[in-house]
């Protein structure tokens, strides 16, 4: 889980400092619901919402440092038979940041409410929440806590604890590999970073660490650039100190996990990628949370497996979306 380790220590201080300005094509056009919820979403301001489609409710939720336009071709495969709730995070992607006030309860607490509030706002009838990474957190979140307003929820690649693994993957590797490790503290004593680009931390090196596709990759690091520094910083300190693991106990509503196989390859094995999806979700009831993986995605499985992702999504919609009552 080497690589696991460095991937995310680099997402921590490369998206803290990430700046500049750059654009991605918007999803679909701006249409007279969206323009209504922009007024009613004013006050809150904890995400930017586009509306396409018609049908059963879907709320479709990027990751950190990530726009909505990331479910371009979920969009397009859903977008005949579901209306479609597409979020932008505060803080990501061009999106403006949440206020200071904002941040009293957490910014996962905060998207959280906000996200009940805009169900209870638009009355829509028990949507269906899917979210990535990040995403997929909220979307664990909301089934753990708000069964009652919500239908179904499918998690892409998200998980309840992050810190817990980074945690066991550290202490794994420390303990398996004493030598590589006293290499680095000596290292650290002789204030050298070894192994590091003379520029600092690269973007699109990590972004190669999250998908095959060198579009996407493109795409990943011009979305993080466009985010906000700070915001993605404390939100990734957020994921990695959450622990929904005891939460996730109270699902009472249909949850399907989406895992992708290739995080952390080559130094973790395709069966000790899913072990860790397994344990770490092992409290969600079995009557109601259910696996499936793409054997050859990295993270961004929209990127690397976009057929099999909403292959996926379309047969869990047509077995637990709420029927449209318009």
């Amino acid at each position: 889980m080497q690589q696991f380790n460095t991937t995310l220590g680099k997402l921590t201080l490369v998206l803290s400092f990430a700046t500049g300005l750059l654009s991605i094509p918007a999803i679909a056009q701006t249409s007279a619901a969206t323009q209504q919820i922009a007024s009613q979403q004013q006050a809150c301001a904890c995400f930017n919402v586009k509306v396409v489609g018609k049908g059963p409710a879907v709320i479709l939720i990027p990751g950190l440092a990530s726009s909505g336009d990331v479910w371009q071709t979920t969009v397009e495969a859903l977008k005949n038979d579901y209306q479609l709730h597409i979020l932008t995070l505060a803080g990501f992607a061009g999106t403006a940041p949440l206020p200071a006030s904002a941040w009293t309860n957490g910014y996962l607490a905060t998207q959280q409410q906000a996200i009940l509030r805009y169900i209870s706002e638009q009355q829509l009838q028990k949507p269906v929440v899917i979210g990535h990474s990040l995403g997929g957190y909220l979307a664990l979140a909301l089934a753990s806590a708000a069964s009652d307003n919500i239908s179904a929820a499918i998690n892409v690649d998200g998980l309840p604890a992050l810190g817990a693994l980074f945690a066991q993957n550290s202490a794994a590797a420390a303990s398996s590999n004493t030598a590589t490790a006293h290499t680095k503290n000596n290292a650290a004593k002789d204030h050298k970073a070894p192994q590091q680009p003379a520029g600092g931390f690269d973007p699109m090196l990590m972004a190669k660490g999250m998908t095959n596709n060198e579009a996407w990759q493109q795409r990943i690091v011009a979305d993080m650039a466009r985010s906000d520094g700070m915001t993605s910083g404390r939100v990734m300190g957020e994921l990695m100190r959450a622990d929904l693991r005891p939460q996730l106990g109270n699902i009472k509503v249909p949850v399907l996990t989406l895992g992708a196989l290739q995080n952390g390859a080559p130094y973790a094995t395709p069966a000790q990628v899913q072990t860790n999806y397994q344990t770490q979700l092992a409290n969600a009831p079995t009557q109601y949370h259910s696996f499936a993986f793409a054997a050859d995605s990295k993270h961004f499985i929209m990127a690397d497996a976009p057929d099999w992702l909403n292959q996926q999504i379309r047969q869990f919609l047509q077995q637990n979306a709420a029927v449209d009552a318009n």
